[in-house]
């Protein structure tokens, strides 16, 4: 595949793997601290007025799990699979239930609020949800249409391993952090800071270096 030549397509390519691992934290965190935390972790998420919660694994915890091994699906499936439509389902299925819960939250429900109390982060973002949905929505519909464009696959580097050994290498440390001292307290600081670090660089991993196709 001529990379030089699609170059600009490929970028937004990546920007959207990018988006989709930052995304990716609000599966991530709760699934790793529920693990590790235990019942002193209390967790919860809403989707069209319906609430999941849990304390550790307990509750509804299933649908932790089932949005992270979603999350995986899709930021995998940005290069490395060759049968595109799953790529859109995946798309469709993790960005139109994003945006199609935040209209109903700040329609029909009471808002669009984010609460993250081990670092004590509360905001209601109501105001600029809507149009940053809109936004990511037709970013991800142009991706779609182009992508369509292109037949590819990505070959693994060393690359990809080196940034996949980095991300997981920190897990049972984070285990241990989670584990002890006081809830909310400064080893649950340190250990969600590095699970945020973690979403942040998630796409490093899945990233194509290395590109066939045409």
């Amino acid at each position: 595949m001529n990379t030089t030549k699609n170059g600009y397509f490929f970028k937004k390519l990546k920007f959207l793997l990018i988006l989709t691992s930052f995304t990716f934290a609000t599966s991530w965190l709760p699934f790793i601290r529920g693990i590790a935390d235990g019942e002193s972790y209390q967790w919860g998420a809403s989707l069209f007025g319906n609430v999941f919660y849990g304390k550790g694994i307990s509750g509804d915890f299933y649908y932790v799990v089932l949005n992270v091994i979603i999350g995986l699906m899709l930021m995998y499936s940005f290069y490395w699979i060759k049968n595109r439509i799953a790529f859109y389902l995946l798309l469709i299925l993790w960005y139109g239930s994003m945006i199609a819960n935040s209209f109903f939250e700040v329609f029909a429900g009471e808002g669009y609020m984010f609460h993250g109390d081990t670092l004590n982060i509360h905001l209601d973002l109501s105001f600029i949800v809507i149009p940053l949905m809109i936004v990511v929505g037709t970013f991800v519909v142009y991706v779609i249409l182009e992508d369509r464009k292109y037949s590819f696959v990505a070959k693994g580097t060393k690359k990809n391993k080196f940034w996949a050994m980095l991300l997981l290498t920190p897990i049972p440390l984070q285990a241990v952090l989670f584990s002890m001292g006081e809830p909310h307290g400064l080893t649950d600081k340190i250990g969600v800071i590095i699970a945020l670090l973690q979403v942040a660089l998630a796409w490093t991993a899945f990233k194509a270096y290395d590109v066939m196709g045409q």
